[in-house]
């Protein structure tokens, strides 16, 4: 995948999200809350980029719904209805590995 604009954002939520799954506490993590403020940073940069003509391939438009889906998991994650779904928040920290990883 080529590189998204916001990548160091990108690079803290990744930690906290390995925090978390390293933890996977029972309660509220502070790591959730900062990956959920990263993210959407990492989020808000992609849309800037967007505006202002940045991105122009196919694969940097596909960035924002990727990392749409990765924050609408962690947020999840971070409120559950039931059992916390870590399964799915390993599979959200993987997509948000490649969105960062160098392209």
């Amino acid at each position: 995948m080529s590189t998204a604009p916001g990548r160091d954002a990108g690079h803290r939520a990744l930690a906290a999200l390995d925090t978390v799954l390293a933890r996977k506490p029972k309660r509220d993590d502070g790591a959730l809350t900062e990956a959920t403020m990263e993210l959407t940073q990492f989020r808000d940069a992609i849309i800037a980029a967007r505006r202002t003509g940045g991105i122009r391939s196919a694969d940097e438009r596909q960035h924002l719904a990727h990392l749409n889906s990765v924050l609408s998991v962690v947020i999840g994650v971070h409120f559950p209805l039931g059992e916390t779904p870590w399964e799915e928040l390993q599979k959200a920290r993987d997509w948000l590995s490649d969105l960062v990883a160098p392209a």
